[in-house]
């Protein structure tokens, strides 16, 4: 997702992603008049990755995926589906669409809302010390495929329904 829109704490991260679907559509327009050759590009929003715990952090606090996350199992799916039916770009999220109108049809609005939304969303409370992650080198061991952030989501989810309701009893 991060190849269509712009999100704070996440330059690097943005930037490489806007470099593969410009990479993707190239390689879609060089490949286009070539028999059997089809250039997919999937596109989720957030996963279940340990990418948060594993990216490099000099931010001070360890990110975490914003809601809706999807498992990395959707994702996969996605791309074995594309190579029985390719198509140019397959979205794979339930916000995306959103995010992409918010980006394209109202900027400003986008703009105000995305930092104050991230710093809620995709940033968690526990601190962290700055650290490379592995970027530089590998962390033997820490391989998995789950970031194990659904679980804890799905509280935070549970938390921010069940506001309006404290808030009710607060002041009734």
């Amino acid at each position: 997702m991060l190849g269509h829109i712009t999100a704070p704490y996440l330059s690097g991260y943005v930037a490489s992603k806007w470099g593969l679907q410009g990479l993707a559509r190239v390689l879609q327009q060089e490949a286009r008049e070539t028999p059997g050759v089809h250039v997919c590009i999937v596109t989720p929003g957030s996963v279940d990755t340990p990418v948060y715990q594993r990216a490099a952090n000099y931010l001070g606090r360890l990110g975490r995926p914003p809601l809706p996350v999807t498992t990395p199992e959707r994702v996969a799916r996605a791309i074995v589906d594309c190579a029985d039916r390719p198509r140019r770009e397959v979205s794979v999220g339930r916000a995306n669409s959103v995010m992409r109108f918010g980006f394209t049809v109202l900027p400003g609005v986008y703009d105000a809302l995305v930092g104050p939304l991230m710093r809620l969303a995709a940033l968690t409370d526990r601190p962290v010390e700055p650290h490379d992650g592995v970027v530089f080198a590998p962390a033997p061991g820490s391989e998995r495929l789950r970031g194990g952030w659904l679980p804890d989501l799905v509280r935070v989810a549970r938390a921010v329904g069940e506001a309006p309701a404290a808030i009710r009893r607060r002041l009734g």
